[in-house]
């Protein structure tokens, strides 16, 4: 017996441990600054969370953060229907436990607005509370050595200027077929997805721009709040970056400057406006070609309000920090053998092993359109505007994989910051759930039988509304659905070979066929297997096409 050995092909992939979840609470007093008047009432209170750093350590995942609130609220005496604004911003960090993470672990973590109120403690100041859920998704780097082929056994060349030997042609004869009969193994394999030299780099960057007011409405007086929220359209990998574009939409509301003739505040109003952005993301381990999926979240909007040409205050300037994860992958489909036999006439005795490689089966997106109606408290003012329309919180409520589909089912709050013409509420919030479905086909509508997981993220694109009367907005949104279906079943694996030799012997030259019916159970590759052929043989000689398709009593052709 001989050692047939076996070609084996490394591969650094990533490999998704656990994911684990925490809390965070803000609960603290803001004090209304000297400059603004005394709290009346509190019309509205809105918040964002964004992760800043994530830690490993023993047995413990270190997150930190930063929660931005903004209180808008009625002012004791002053003008009449005046709204003032109350920014805050604080940080927080938490411990969030998770059995058998080390400091060299690899981690991620997200933060997402849970629970939000303000209450009113005094005329000067308010207390805030926010939860903040954390999601910490633990992954490990591994290093995964697959058989893929056969060694060829070559001898070593002479050196240059030495003589080659002489042999006979009996000699060279008897190399040939020796050499024939190495090749002679047919070899099944079994193909596998990897998601290999995976990367995330983790930064920020900055969109700048100005949007001037029509000449027919009055000038701006002050930015209470800002909204903004990104709509990607590429991201693209190069050598060492990630090359991003799309659009920011941004909404600010803001006062009308207040005519000091007049004791009546001036009028809220809403700007909005879109700003491109085509930014080159360092992200120095990224390749040509690799797959990459980035992630967006505002962190800060920073806005100032400036002098047209005519010497008006139209002009409304806006910076706004976004920050970036870009994480980059490439795919290898490598086939693995799990068998082989020899087609000489001799036998190999294999050893298997078995491998559970996270392999990546699909990545699948979509863009479904969703909407919703939202309805006014009855203490509330009738609705006479709309001041801004934002979904706070998106949800993955349930995720099914079966007969060869994905079935998702979400949710998205959303909010509307609706204006009205009562002087004692000229701003007030409401809020619905807007659920969702979707269902994505699996490629070839494979039946996965349960052994698989699924990523899936959830994106509101675009959101716009319709006053349907002083009860009622009607929103519509577009929600971007992005899904990566991962399984991990164990495949059995060739792990060597043992070569019997042949006994020597001579057919008379004549060829013959077996004629041969397919029986229950039977594939093209174990009837190779068993006649010592190949599967591309007995397509040939049988004129099969497809070689996964055999129908029970199929009579086939095989050269004996």
């Amino acid at each position: 017996m001989a050692e047939i050995k076996l070609k084996h092909e490394e591969y650094e992939i990533t490999r998704t441990v656990a994911m684990k979840f925490g809390r965070a609470v803000i609960d603290e007093p803001l004090i209304v600054p000297d400059v603004k008047p005394d709290i009346k009432k509190i019309l509205d209170v809105s918040a964002r969370a964004y992760i800043t750093d994530v830690t490993p350590g023993q047995d413990k995942v270190h997150v930190e953060g930063t929660v931005k609130a903004s209180v808008l609220y009625l002012p004791e005496g002053g003008a009449t229907g005046a709204v003032k604004a109350l920014d805050m911003s604080r940080e927080f960090n938490t411990a969030v436990d998770a059995k058998g993470v080390t400091p060299d672990s690899r981690v991620s973590a997200e933060a997402e607005i849970d629970t939000l109120d303000g209450t009113l403690i005094n005329s000067r100041k308010v207390n805030v509370r926010v939860g903040v859920n954390i999601g910490v998704k633990i992954c490990k780097n591994e290093r995964l050595e697959l058989p893929t082929d056969i060694e060829e056994e070559r001898e070593p060349a002479p050196p240059l200027g030495d003589l080659l030997p002489f042999k006979s042609r009996k000699a060279e004869t008897a190399e040939a077929d020796k050499e024939e009969k190495n090749h002679a193994v047919e070899l099944q394999k079994t193909p596998v997805r990897l998601a290999g030299n995976q990367f995330t780099s983790d930064g920020s960057i900055i969109i700048r721009g100005e949007h001037e007011i029509s000449n027919k409405l009055p000038q701006i007086g002050d930015v209470l709040c800002g909204n903004a929220s990104v709509e990607p359209e590429k991201a693209v990998m190069t050598d060492g970056n990630a090359d991003l574009s799309g659009t920011v939409k941004v909404s600010l509301l803001y006062e009308d400057e207040t005519d000091p003739d007049s004791a009546k505040r001036g009028g809220l109003r809403t700007a909005e406006f879109s700003l491109p952005y085509d930014e080159s993301f360092e992200a120095p381990k990224a390749k040509d070609d690799m797959e990459c999926d980035v992630e967006y979240n505002v962190r800060e909007i920073y806005t100032e309000v400036m002098d047209n040409a005519d010497g008006e205050r139209r002009v409304l300037g806006v910076e706004i920090v976004i920050g970036v994860s870009v994480s980059g992958y490439e795919i290898f489909e490598p086939g693995v053998i799990s068998d082989g036999y020899c087609l000489d006439g001799g036998e190999l005795d294999p050893e298997f092993s078995e491998a559970a490689p996270e392999q990546l089966v699909e990545s699948m997106s979509a863009q479904i359109s969703c909407k919703c109606s939202l309805k006014r408290k009855p203490t509330d003012a009738p609705i006479a505007s709309v001041c801004s329309l934002t979904a706070p919180k998106t949800s993955v409520d349930d995720i099914d994989i079966s007969d060869g589909m994905v079935n998702i089912k979400g949710s998205v709050t959303v909010k509307a910051l609706c204006g009205s013409s009562d002087e004692g509420q000229p701003l007030f919030p409401i809020e619905t759930t807007a659920p969702f479905e979707h269902s994505f086909e699996i490629s070839g509508g494979r039946d996965l039988g349960g052994k698989a997981a699924c990523d899936a993220k959830i994106f509101v694109n675009h959101m716009s509304y319709n006053i349907t009367g002083p009860d009622t907005v009607e929103a519509r949104m577009l929600i971007g659905i992005s899904v990566k279906l991962i399984k991990s079943d164990r495949i059995k694996v060739v792990s060597s070979f043992e070569h019997i030799e042949p006994e020597d012997s001579r057919g008379d030259g004549m060829q013959s066929y077996i004629i041969y019916f397919v029986q229950p159970g039977d594939t093209l590759w174990n009837i190779a297997k068993r006649y010592k052929t190949t599967v591309d043989d007995i397509a040939a000689m049988s004129g099969i096409t497809d070689p996964d398709k055999l129908s029970v009593g199929q009579k086939i052709r095989i050269k004996a």
